[in-house]
């Protein structure tokens, strides 16, 4: 067993490989020129970290989770080409796209390599490479700790001889994702995905169980940013634009400045695109927000905990704003009131009605917001009726956020009592230069009810459009095809949409460089987007409106007469 731990570095690299090896950490990983991740033991002491001078700041790697449910609904699936409208360009005469050239980049569950929609009419992959996190077949990507690298060469050998063997999606949502953006409909054109002959790189997430409930799976952070740094370095080796589909979530937040996919220098570059879900929890009850109004004031907030080993309240503050917290066991114990303190100190104690212990942890100010961050962690937790007391220390404005861990990895039954469905954005798709998709139910011609919704306080709207995400068929594991439901839909079909576009803009200017960068490709969706006119637009539920291939197209095209 082992944990990790991301680290915002300072220094020479020699001398923080030096400082970490000098303290017993030898497997790390250098993922760009400020941030690494480290693996360790699970008794590893966490404060040697705050020790070491090269570190300049560090945090745990935390849990995420798929933001695609798959639902088994073939009778009533839609089918891609309904959803993402793409008759218009595949039935034009004038206009000959088809993704050629582009890759996508999807960190999922893996893929079902063998599956006809991934393979070229002569018989080779449209997959340039996979790294299988939990492979031991083969050696890792260069610079990268675990897992198996597989070739296009050796795809296409696998391929030749009918071999399944070289990697496997167990779950089917990564190879939902690929079929979606990309499939080319070989095993049946009614399926076809969005850019048929676009490229795809894929990483197979290492997956770990039993985090909060048996039988959850989730993913982890750490490994994550290793997968964009990989898939960052194929594409810089292909020389070809880039997508990357975030079909993968952490835990919401309220307010972001920076992100740690912001430390990557490479996205934001024209023809790097970091498209993501909005996030599955407009509906799930793991966000609550309250504003306290004097420093006499105490606040308490209930949460109903149902059959789970484990849990995370993580504590949000707006501004300078400083406001401690205790938690108020079922059987009526406190546990010690933690307040801002300039050290990482990580306070423990225990229940002992309940026989749950807890941690808890301040941090002031915590890199991605600038803010506060207090996380509390209940081990070995009880069902019933908990309650966070909040102590404030320093208050200008009062407003505070609580979180829950995302839905999908705890029980039905625990959530926040008297929850609120904004603000509950997954967080790397709270910044301005990742391209944010939340879902559209097309059978009732309105925002999916799971969708998450905006805004990020003082970061502006968010989601930035909305695109069809309700049972919608594609390629799923052992060759066969399926239903998908959640955000991670809605981000697979806008990010064949963008393939789709970077290639029109190529098309239309050899001087295309300015146009392939975020901020201009979603003005285009923007721009094309439905807007329905019983609705103020933007707002904080659908963005600036509906995905519109068939209008996006035109106003790119307007734009270059």
């Amino acid at each position: 067993m082992e944990k990790s731990y991301i680290i915002v570095y300072q220094g020479s690299l020699d001398e923080v490989i030096n400082d970490l090896l000098k303290n017993q950490i030898e497997k790390y990983i250098i993922l760009n020129d400020n941030i690494l991740v480290i693996y360790v033991p699970i008794d590893f002491d966490e404060l040697k970290l705050t020790k070491i001078d090269t570190i300049a700041w560090w945090q745990n790697s935390a849990p995420m989770s798929s933001l695609i449910d798959i639902t088994n609904n073939m009778s009533e699936g839609e089918n891609t080409t309904s959803a993402a409208g793409t008759d218009y360009i595949y039935k034009n005469p004038y206009i000959n796209i088809t993704g050629k050239g582009i890759l996508i980049a999807i960190i999922d569950s893996g893929i079902d390599y063998l599956n006809p929609d991934f393979i070229n009419l002569d018989g080779t992959t449209r997959i340039v490479s996979i790294w299988d996190q939990e492979s031991t077949k083969k050696d890792p990507p260069e610079g990268l700790l675990y897992g198996s690298e597989f070739t296009r060469d050796e795809i296409n050998q696998a391929i030749k001889e009918n071999d399944d063997t070289l990697t496997k999606d167990n779950i089917g949502t990564g190879t939902m994702a690929a079929g979606i953006a990309s499939g080319n409909g070989r095993l049946n054109r009614e399926y076809k995905g969005v850019a048929v002959d676009s490229e795809l790189i894929i990483v197979k997430l290492r997956e770990y169980k039993d985090r909060y409930k048996k039988g959850k799976t989730n993913y982890e952070k750490t490994d994550f940013l290793a997968a964009i740094k990989y898939v960052l370095d194929i594409a810089k080796k292909e020389k070809k634009e880039l997508i990357i589909n975030l079909t993968v979530g952490l835990m919401p937040k309220s307010i972001i400045e920076i992100t740690m996919l912001e430390t990557f220098k490479d996205i934001g570059k024209s023809g790097i695109v970091v498209v993501s879900g909005a996030g599955n929890e407009g509906n799930t009850d793991i966000h609550y927000q309250g504003v306290i109004t004097s420093l006499e004031e105490k606040n308490d907030i209930t949460i109903q905990v149902g059959e789970q080993l484990n849990l995370d309240i993580r504590i949000v503050a707006v501004g300078p704003d400083k406001i401690g917290a205790s938690i108020i066991s079922p059987g009526g114990e406190v546990s010690y009131q933690i307040m801002y303190s300039p050290d990482f100190f990580v306070y423990r104690g225990k229940f002992n009605l309940e026989d749950t212990a807890y941690e808890m942890k301040f941090t002031y100010p915590w890199l991605e917001s600038g803010y506060q961050e207090l996380i509390i962690r209940l081990l070995d937790v009880k069902p019933g009726i908990w309650n966070v007391r909040l102590a404030p220390e320093f208050i200008i404005r009062g407003e505070y956020d609580l979180y829950l861990p995302n839905k999908n990895l705890m029980s039905e039954n625990t959530r926040f009592l008297d929850p609120d469905s904004v603000a509950t954005i997954t967080l790397y798709a709270t910044p301005e230069n990742v391209i944010t998709i939340g879902g559209y139910n097309g059978r009732t011609d309105s925002l999916w009810i799971g969708s998450s919704k905006g805004p990020v306080k003082n970061g502006g709207i968010k989601p930035d459009i909305i695109a069809p995400c309700v049972d919608i068929i594609s390629t799923y594991k052992d060759k066969s095809y399926n239903t998908a439901t959640g955000t991670g839909v809605s981000s697979s079909v806008v990010s064949g949409v963008l393939a789709l576009m970077m290639e029109f803009i190529k098309e239309q200017t050899n001087e295309y460089e300015e146009a392939l960068y975020t901020q201009q490709l979603k003005t285009y969706l923007m721009l094309g987007a439905t807007k329905n006119e019983i609705y103020t637009f933007p707002n904080v539920s659908q963005g600036y409106g509906v995905l519109n291939l068939k209008d996006t197209i035109i106003s790119i095209s307007n734009n270059f007469e």
